[in-house]
């Protein structure tokens, strides 16, 4: 009896625990915040241009900074008539309006609402728009749509031109054609007329596909892909005599083993229109594989990514045992022990994408990795679905491996677009152990205190080429440009928040040259070592340099009698730098030395290695010590913890100042101060150059043969060929801002002219003549002296600029409108 009792006592505790923790759960369960991602809903808008879509745009729940949001480029005919269409998906539009401004956003020139969109039978509304406005020829202006939209109002941007005999639309019919014949072998044949081909026995390598490459290799070689998702073309830049044009498309193809691949392509044309054909000048394309762990990609030799570029941003944990990657804007984690590949973030969808999931206007960087399988990352550039979606922006994450979640810590909105967001967030991205975000943005130091939701401003008024960052991140120098410390050099030591200042002795100036390991590199120069010529351009003579890390150990400290460092450059694996003697007001290089980083090898678990295959060419594969339990790894898939808004609103308005863009190959490229230097860099990459008011300071190729200037139409201040920037300024006044061009060759100034901007050639020590015009075979230079315009042979013109070093000043008219 007692036996029974005992037992049914025993049954009973046992329902009570079963049925208490079945409520828990359920409980849990029903207050359990973690889910999908949302699902996209914004529109998308597109240009109509004759028959064909171009310049696809995505929305924005904010109002951006037109001056940051270069994105396409929309021509303008002679009637100024633009046509768009609107693929509203599942949202309703009720209206369109739209804005043009200035570039520079100052102005508004025109805005008018659009109420009644027309139907078309596939589904999208289109919209037809006459611009009213008297624009100026060869101006960009920026475009703000805007669309009423169930979400409330969304914003879409491109620029406008007005520019003659364009021939557009053969462009972009060109482009489609062209990609759609490289899917089909035979179609590809009739390309081989617009290659380049070189000798391509180095293999085939899909990421890296050139005008160069043979006509097997652009048709795709073995890989036999089929179209998977049509791209839409987006006119990076067109003017009279170019176009360049980017595609992006996704393509599928089968693997050995039949299963479906999935890779996103982006392609690159730069064209030229003749009467008879197009001819393509640059083709680039690259492809990346979208990385599906169903597929056979773990061995014992690693994890194999597939077609991507090399450079993979990846991090372990401390002994190599957990790997996280980034591919194709997703986040990945794999432990070969555990038998386990976790998808932590992504915006593509499992099934049923469209455009919107695999846009590509974002990276991530990660921040660390811990033994447990924790990820600690930050993701910056456009949302493209979720709850931020629309918005541009920086947010942290940290995704925990026990629970499955990525749980959001911080979001930080931003008015820039994407390529400038990446400019700025390349130089220091970087979260300490302490959960403190630290961003140099707009020229500030920003401390961002994730649990709290607030942020501090540690240094004002960095300028970008007086900051260096070590390769961790951990460490920051800047050089401090105003107020009592000027002339200092302060580090900061993230993880600990403390600094520490380099304070220049009598008679020196200090620089902050970059970092060896986590050791600061800073430059000593004396008095009198920085020479300026005639011109007003400045050289510097750096003394000495020193290595010390943070608690003031001097490492290495470097010195050569009579010889001065010049144009130094800090690598990760060497410091490089000139050794120059002082002749007259410059240096001459004598020799050439460099300084080889000392770190041992950190004998890394993990490395990228490249392979080779008959079908996909080169693949990149993550190899790594650590054995897998299994060739077949569970597949995990991370939910979103949705939380509390975490938004931190920072003052990213970027400072007025000179500044000079560098687009390429359909990109941002690079920001400099210096317009020489611009245009240099835009020679060598067939780019353009523009301003911070989006004016054309220079195009590669979009010369006219020939012109000439009446010299009565020449500003007086110009006619007087004074080769001294601030006087030429201080005549020109608000009228236009002087540009340096000194060191371009002529070949590059005379686009200057052909822009109708005369320009100032130094011809001696004491003499100097205005450039006019120019023909095939001569320039037309105006002689102050004698007020007469001559002829001057092109080879002796160049000769006689060289000898005289190239010193040329123009200037571009300011935007008034």
């Amino acid at each position: 009896m007692k036996k029974i009792i005992r037992k049914g006592a025993v049954l009973l505790v046992l329902f009570v625990v079963v049925v208490a923790g079945s409520a828990l759960l359920m409980n849990s369960q029903s207050t359990d915040n973690r889910s999908d991602m949302n699902d996209a809903t914004l529109p998308e808008v597109m240009v109509k241009i004759g028959s064909t879509q171009a310049n696809k745009m995505y929305g924005y729940k904010q109002v951006m900074q037109t001056d940051f949001m270069r994105g396409s480029i929309t021509p303008l005919d002679t009637t100024k008539k633009l046509t768009f269409e609107i693929n509203p998906y599942s949202d309703s539009v009720t209206g369109l309006a739209y804005e043009v401004r200035t570039s520079d956003g100052s102005k508004v020139m025109e805005n008018r609402k659009i109420k009644n969109l027309t139907k078309e039978e596939n589904g999208y509304l289109s919209a037809e728009i006459e611009i009213g406005s008297d624009l100026r020829m060869n101006q960009e202006y920026s475009m703000q749509i805007t669309l009423d939209t169930s979400e409330g109002e969304v914003y879409y941007y491109t620029r406008v031109v007005s520019r003659s005999q364009l021939n557009t639309e053969s462009y972009l019919q060109f482009v489609k054609d062209f990609s759609t014949k490289c899917l089909d072998k035979e179609q590809a044949d009739t390309l081989t007329g617009y290659l380049e081909a070189e000798d391509t026995s180095g293999g085939t390598n899909f990421n890296n596909i050139t005008i160069n490459s043979g006509l097997s290799n652009i048709s795709w070689g073995s890989l036999s892909p089929k179209l998977y998702m049509e791209g839409v073309p987006l006119i990076d830049d067109i003017n009279e005599t170019t176009a360049s044009i980017t595609l992006e498309y996704q393509i599928s193809a089968e693997d050995d083993e039949g299963k479906t691949e999935i890779y996103d392509v982006t392609e690159f044309y730069r064209m030229r229109y003749t009467e008879t054909r197009i001819l393509l000048l640059d083709f680039r394309r690259s492809a990346s594989k979208v990385f599906n762990p169903s597929q056979t990609v773990v061995s014992d030799a690693g994890i194999l990514l597939g077609v991507r570029d090399k450079n993979v941003t990846y991090s372990t944990n401390d002994d190599g045992t957990i790997v996280a990657f980034e591919q194709g804007g997703d986040l990945w984690s794999y432990a070969p022990a555990g038998g386990k590949i976790t998808r932590i973030f992504s915006f593509r969808k499992e099934k049923n994408n469209d455009s919107r999931y695999v846009r590509k206007e974002h990276d991530i960087k990660i921040i660390r990795v811990s033994d447990n399988g924790d990820v600690d990352f930050v993701l910056y550039g456009y949302m493209n679905r979720g709850i931020h979606e629309g918005y541009s922006g920086v947010c942290v994450y940290h995704y925990n491996s026990d629970r499955n979640v990525v749980e959001e810590k911080v979001f930080i909105p931003s008015t820039e677009s994407y390529e400038f967001l990446k400019e700025d967030l390349g130089t220091l991205t970087y979260v300490n152990k302490n959960n403190q975000l630290f961003l140099l943005f707009a020229q500030k130091l920003y401390q961002v205190n994730i649990e709290e939701g607030t942020a501090d401003v540690l240094e004002e008024g960095i300028k970008q080429n007086c900051f260096v960052v070590s390769d961790t991140k951990a460490h920051a120098a800047w050089l401090i440009t105003s107020g009592d410390d000027k002339g200092k050099i302060r580090e900061i030591e993230f993880d600990s928040l403390k600094t520490r200042d380099i304070v220049p002795e009598s008679g020196q100036i200090l620089r902050a040259l970059g970092f060896m390991n986590e050791d600061l590199i800073y430059g000593i120069i004396s008095d009198g070592d920085i020479l300026t010529d005639e011109n007003g351009h400045e050289t510097e003579g750096i003394s000495t340099f020193r290595i010390e890390n943070f608690k003031g150990k001097v490492k290495k400290e470097y010195h050569q009698d009579g010889l001065y460092i010049t144009n130094v450059t800090v690598g990760t694996t060497m410091m490089e730098f000139e050794l120059s003697v002082k002749s007259g007001n410059t240096y001459t290089v004598q020799k050439k030395d460099n300084i080889m980083n000392n770190r041992k090898a950190s004998g890394s678990q993990v490395d990228v290695a490249l392979i080779t295959t008959n079908r996909a060419g080169t693949l990149i594969r993550l190899t790594m010590d650590q054995k897998p339990e299994t060739d077949t790894p569970l597949l995990v898939y991370s939910k979103i913890e949705s939380m509390k808004d975490a938004s931190v609103t920072l003052d990213t308005t970027v400072p007025q100042g000179e500044l000079y863009y560098v687009y390429a190959y359909g990109v941002l490229d690079r920001i400099y101060t210096d317009p020489a230097a611009a245009v240099k860099r835009a020679d060598d990459q067939t780019g353009v150059v523009l301003n911070r008011a989006q004016q054309y300071v220079w195009e590669r190729g979009n010369k006219k043969t020939k012109l000439q200037l009446n010299i009565e139409d020449v500003p007086e201040i110009i006619r007087t060929a004074n080769w001294k920037k601030q006087e030429i300024q201080d005549g020109l006044g608000d009228a236009g801002t002087v540009i340096d061009l000194t060191g371009c060759s002529l070949d590059s100034v005379l686009y200057e002219v052909s822009a109708q901007r005369p320009v100032i050639a130094k011809t001696g020590d004491s003499s100097s003549v205005v450039i006019v015009g120019y023909d095939e075979y001569n320039t037309y230079l105006y002689d102050p002296s004698t007020g007469q315009t001559s002829p001057y042979g092109m080879n002796d013109s160049t000769a006689l600029f060289e000898s005289a070093g190239n010193v040329f000043l123009t200037y571009i008219e300011n935007v008034t409108e």
